[in-house]
């Protein structure tokens, strides 16, 4: 088996068919998928398009990493696909990453590159998180005004024009490829990460042993960005603790915990002002 594809769906069934109907249309038959189910509902009856897709189904949300890790467990691939529901490959997707695997042999994780519904390119491939990138994040104001700055693109490699395969400090789990031995070396996610920046921590703790972390521009995948989260407030909310264990697990405190302090306060700010705005645009269109 060449390929193993992980899904970790969270009550969102119809995306994840539709996921499975465009890896099944790429005609590859040395695949297959395991979906792992956080949700509470049952899974539904799978029609013929989802043919071999085996189920782990657990009785509450276990969390992204931790869903990953079951689906890892149970995977007989060399090579792990991780891809959101709400994510389709392109028909060429498991010949390219096959060949670059092979002629890339120091490669322990890889990331496509990532398009919205309207085509625009996602930040998925980032250098390692610092102060600047703090600043400069996926959707702050400067980054969204500026995307064209040096400093911008200083952060974010997919947004350069690249002729190839480009080494980068981490990759998007909206889409995601692992060597299974680079996994297992690693003892896969830091289930610590309930959702959020458990992919940031594979490819830092991968690149710490050795391996390299790749972005291939080549390779594209159509992603609808928050299709399957659900509740904004709670997934803000998780998304700022998963960046300040992040900051915990990697970085130094700074004397008397200074440091930690001044980035737990900079995380607090911010997920305050991102949680006005969404609560402020959730009323305007129940308005």
């Amino acid at each position: 088996m060449k390929f193993s594809v992980v899904i970790v769906d969270y009550d969102s069934w119809p995306l994840s068919l539709r996921c499975i109907g465009a890896l099944q249309a790429t005609g590859r038959e040395d695949f297959e998928v395991i979906v792992v189910a956080n949700g509470p509902g049952e899974p539904p009856e799978l029609p013929s398009v989802a043919s071999g897709v085996r189920v782990i189904r657990n009785p509450a949300n276990a969390g992204f990493a931790r869903a990953c890790n079951q689906g890892i467990s149970a995977a007989a691939g060399e090579l792990v696909v991780f891809i959101n529901p709400d994510a389709r490959v392109e028909k060429d997707f498991f010949d390219l990453v096959e060949a670059f695997f092979a002629e890339s042999p120091g490669a322990g994780v890889a990331g496509p590159r990532v398009l919205d519904s309207d085509g625009e390119v996602q930040l998925s491939a980032r250098r390692e998180i610092g102060l600047l990138s703090g600043i400069l994040g996926r959707t702050s104001l400067l980054t969204r005004l500026f995307p064209k700055s040096s400093m911008v693109k200083s952060q974010f490699p997919a947004l350069e024009e690249l002729g190839g395969p480009t080494s980068v400090d981490w990759v998007s789990g909206a889409c995601m490829i692992s060597r299974r031995r680079t996994l297992e070396r690693l003892g896969g996610l830091d289930e610590r990460f309930f959702m959020y920046f458990e992919d940031a921590d594979l490819c830092r703790r991968a690149r710490a042993a050795g391996w390299g972390v790749f972005y291939l521009p080549e390779v594209e995948v159509t992603h609808e960005a928050g299709g399957s989260t659900g509740d904004r407030p709670r997934a803000i909310w998780r998304l700022h603790k998963s960046a300040f264990l992040y900051h915990r697990k990697h970085d130094p405190p700074g004397p008397l915990q200074l440091y930690s302090l001044l980035v737990l306060v900079g995380l607090a700010v911010r997920a305050l002002a991102k949680l006005a705005v969404s609560i402020a645009a959730s009323r305007k269109k129940t308005a």
